[in-house]
């Protein structure tokens, strides 16, 4: 691990008015993940194989909610279960608080596995044991006693708000509820780092909702690093710092979400942040133009004033907002005249007013 920096201590306080604390270690710009040359090939027999991971490289920095987005298919699922090695890579290295994963025998792997939490789109809870039990379950199996596995699951069910259904099965609890449960379960082992793959997934938009600032008060009090797989740019827009936007098998893009949201560089980004939805240009004789307006120029009637500037009417094509960082971002794309000469004096105007553009050739 990196040295200097500084020390946090989390604590959780159970039932009984007893806690258990993390304590970590957080040098100026640490990083807890390093992915250098991942790669995953599955063996389908018969000479075929399929590449579902090449070449892909990525750093977490620890303490951060950290986004993984791509659309079905893409290799996003397959990433994180290499990161703690359910899925073990066929090249590259995984290093999770400075311990190289991809060079340990099982046995300590599963040591290390302890440090990484994990939460699934189905909950993966065991249906025929309440919900005390399936938080104890892990510190069970790890050789904890009893009375201190049930006094710090009563503790962790307490902090997820379920601290009343302790006694309840699986199939007694909403989506939500089953997924508090999962979250609680993930906890137990006192992590330092959280994968959530498609964890909201499952559940309608008011629980996803909770989910989400449950996870980010984990974050914040718990200091534990979260990385959020999804296909859902609004999971990303309301609580990840940093993104990473993965695409036929690689990394394509990455940096924080207001950057990407402001000047996606490639067609993948584009797809996830402002989807076309089939929205085609009026007549097709204008240039397209994607406007992207950040926190400071939302109130602005920007295209109002053009147009009276300019002289000219503009036709809107497509149009999204977005919350980023307490922030309003929108993005609108539309179709400039076709007259000699306007699209020249309106891009001008825009430029005067120091409004990101870019050209478009297809929504």
């Amino acid at each position: 691990m990196n040295q200097g920096g500084t020390t946090k201590h989390y604590a959780v306080v159970l039932a009984d008015g007893s806690f258990f604390v993390w304590r970590i270690n957080m040098p100026e710009n640490d990083v807890i993940i390093h992915i250098e040359g991942l790669g995953k090939i599955y063996d389908k027999g018969k000479e075929t194989e399929v590449t579902a991971l090449d070449g892909v490289a990525l750093d977490i920095k620890r303490g951060e909610i950290f986004g993984i987005i791509g659309l079905s298919g893409a290799g996003k699922s397959t990433l994180v279960r290499c990161i703690n090695l359910l899925e073990r890579p066929s090249s590259g290295k995984v290093t999770v608080d400075g311990e190289e994963l991809t060079d340990m025998d099982p046995a300590q792997l599963r040591e290390a596995r302890r440090k990484i939490g994990m939460i699934f789109q189905d909950f993966n809870l065991l249906e025929q044991s309440t919900a005390l039990e399936n938080v104890c379950f892990p510190l069970r199996i790890s050789g904890v006693s009893r009375k201190e596995a049930e006094e710090k699951a009563v503790g962790l069910l307490n902090r997820v708000g379920l601290g009343d259904r302790t006694g309840s099965y699986p199939s007694q609890l909403s989506g939500g509820q089953k997924q508090r449960v999962a979250i609680a379960r993930a906890l137990a082992s006192g992590p330092e780092v959280l994968l959530c793959d498609e964890a909201v997934s499952a559940l309608d938009p008011t629980t996803t909702n909770q989910i989400l600032d449950l996870l980010q008060e984990i974050n914040r009090e718990l200091g534990v690093t979260i990385v959020m797989i999804t296909h859902e740019m609004k999971v990303i827009e309301k609580i990840c710092s940093r993104v990473a936007i993965i695409a036929d098998s690689h990394i394509v893009e990455s940096g924080s979400v207001s950057d990407v949201f402001r000047n996606p560089k490639t067609e993948a980004a584009k797809k996830l942040i402002l989807p076309s939805g089939g929205v085609e240009p009026f007549d097709g004789s204008g240039r397209l133009l994607r406007l992207v307006f950040d926190g400071t120029t939302t109130d602005k009637p920007i295209v109002a004033n053009m147009v009276l500037s300019c002289g000219e009417p503009v036709s809107i094509v497509a149009a999204d907002t977005k919350q980023i960082d307490g922030k309003t971002f929108g993005q609108l794309i539309i179709q400039l005249p076709s007259g000699s000469g306007s699209a020249e004096r309106m891009m001008a105007y825009l430029d005067s007013e120091h409004i990101s553009y870019t050209e478009e050739t297809d929504v």
